[in-house]
């Protein structure tokens, strides 16, 4: 199947456009890839006043493949709060795509960007090294497991 949809996901347009307003599309994507997703109000609760959130589109905008959420508390610092592929297109650099848009913006804007990322993401610690960040510090206990301990978050900065 992964092959499958590599295969499709080649021959297919992709775009990276902004969501302006909430799709439960969204969410579905989140529940469908995360072992411990964002509940759908905190999803809906990102689509107001301080946020920019892009999603990855193939198929004319038919078909929603991922997501990045933005908070900008500040003109000049983005944080980036969440990005989520949808498993069966991961690890086809759509994550990658979708955070180098944003970097991308930041920079036209001045603006720097930071994220946190649990630190058992190697994949994830891997990508935005490879993109330029680096790391500020570690906030420890930050992220719930699902065997109810906490996992450290490393904080990073590009």
């Amino acid at each position: 199947m992964e092959s499958d949809s590599k295969s499709t996901l080649m021959n297919s347009a992709i775009a990276i456009v902004e969501l302006k307003t909430w799709t439960p599309d969204v969410a579905a994507i989140e529940t469908g890839t995360n072992q411990l997703p964002w509940s759908v109000e905190t999803l809906k609760s990102c689509f107001s006043n301080g946020y920019q959130n892009f999603g990855l589109y193939r198929d004319n905008g038919q078909q929603l493949l991922g997501f990045i959420i933005v908070h900008q508390p500040m003109p000049d610092e983005w944080t980036i709060m969440n990005v989520v592929v949808s498993s069966a297109f991961q690890r086809q650099g759509l994550g990658e795509a979708l955070v180098r848009h944003v970097c991308e913006l930041a920079q036209n804007k001045h603006a720097s960007v930071f994220l946190e990322v649990r630190e058992s993401n190697q994949p994830a610690i891997a990508l935005y090294t490879k993109l330029g960040f680096k790391t500020l510090g570690r906030r420890k206990g930050y992220y719930p497991t699902a065997s109810g301990k906490r996992e450290d978050a490393i904080v990073m900065q590009n």
